[in-house]
């Protein structure tokens, strides 16, 4: 049972499951647990959030428990009314005890109207929100102007770190993996003896290298284009437009991987990443 520290709520088993795999709000049988912060993240700020949530929620407990206090009702009564009202509209709405990561429960919370922000130049954009910024002021946490403050401050860093990786990915794909496989290709077209597995080998690497070329040319165009003058505007084309270049040009530089011959191969390949040597 769960050892609630309190003798006015009733006896609760624990849930014999662990849903901390798939649920960013994860009840693990006596608590919930909060995972959805990247590695190269600091908790300060979501912590920050949590408890402003937490605190908000708290306030209007107290204030029904006190209003129904004023009329006589007794503390025993009044608490158990308050907890039981809270929880049964929030647990309707937004409790799934499925799968978080299947596109069943994408279709759920379509259905229940929750949001569902899949990158984080959503969730950027979703901080300033009326109802965020009535939330933080009222309680004292942060003022309308410090919040639009660190909104400008989480899209700078998203456009510079995106920024940064779509240069470096253009500058790896051009100097390293497309040089390889033009060597591969002309090692090939050296061949004199006919053979079928010659000719469909240099089908194969022609093929795939200039899905590579085509591939970073799109991405060079897109990381010279900034997207505009704002940096809100800057981190929209970011995602918008350089990770789809990016992602076409690792599929491509994935094809290649495959087939090329491992000399000609300038990086650590993914087999020699997970079983090493």
């Amino acid at each position: 049972m769960l050892e609630l520290g309190t003798p006015v709520l009733p006896p609760l088993p624990k849930h014999a499951g662990d849903r901390n795999r798939t649920s960013p709000f994860a009840f693990t049988g006596n608590k919930f647990e909060f995972r959805a912060v990247g590695s190269s993240q600091s908790i300060s700020f979501p912590i920050t959030v949590l408890n402003t949530i937490v605190a908000d929620a708290i306030d209007a407990l107290v204030d029904s428990l006190e209003a129904k206090m004023k009329k006589k009702m007794r503390f025993e009564q009044a608490a158990a009314g308050d907890h039981q009202g809270g929880l049964r509209p929030a647990q309707a709405h937004h409790v799934f005890n499925g799968d978080g990561y299947s596109a069943a429960w994408h279709k759920e919370a379509a259905k229940r109207g929750l949001l569902n922000l899949r990158t984080a130049v959503d969730a950027i954009e979703r901080f300033t929100d009326e109802k965020n910024i009535k939330l933080f002021t009222r309680l004292g946490v942060l003022n309308e102007r410090e919040i639009h403050a660190r909104q400008e401050i989480m899209y700078d860093i998203y456009f510079k770190q995106v920024n940064i990786e779509g240069e470096t990915t253009e500058w790896v794909a051009q100097t390293q993996i497309l040089p390889g496989a033009l060597s591969y290709l002309a090692e090939l077209s050296e061949i004199e003896v006919k053979s079928r597995a010659v000719e469909r080998t240099i089908k194969q690497v022609v093929e795939a290298t200039d899905a590579l070329s085509d591939a970073l040319e799109k991405l060079k165009a897109q990381n010279a284009e900034l997207g505009g003058d704002e940096v809100h505007e800057k981190a929209h084309h970011m995602r918008d437009n350089v990770l789809p270049a990016m992602a076409e040009v690792r599929k491509a530089a994935d094809a290649l991987e495959r087939i090329l011959a491992d000399k000609y191969w300038p990086l650590p390949s993914y087999r020699e990443m997970l079983f090493v040597k």
